[in-house]
């Protein structure tokens, strides 16, 4: 990972978001969910305060545009197993349990 390159941990609503913002901003942006979809709690809700929409109908359009946009990798069924920092950045390593594995991965 270079400098442009970033690692968001969860794909709920505050990482998809984080994700989202970060790679509008020109960053290459990783997106790790240990889940085999992202969505995280709020996709399991019936009604989300204050509007009382239904999740989908909020969160449905934030996945597509995490799984169609050029700057965004998303790696599902992939865990965090060790963080190190060097220097100003930080290594990072990731388990990854999916059939097929991102290049990221051990």
């Amino acid at each position: 990972m270079g400098a442009k390159e970033v690692l968001v941990i969860g794909g709920g609503i505050a990482g998809v978001q984080a994700a989202l913002d970060l790679a509008d901003q020109g960053f290459k942006v990783y997106l790790v969910e240990k889940e085999p979809s992202i969505g995280g709690r709020m996709i399991q809700l019936q009604k989300v305060f204050p509007t009382m929409d239904c999740p989908s109908c909020i969160f449905t359009p934030k996945m597509a545009s995490v799984s169609n946009h050029p700057q965004i990798e998303l790696m599902t069924y992939t865990e965090v197993e060790e963080i190190k920092r060097e220097g100003k950045l930080f290594r990072v390593t990731l388990s990854c349990n999916s059939l097929q594995k991102a290049p990221l991965c051990r």
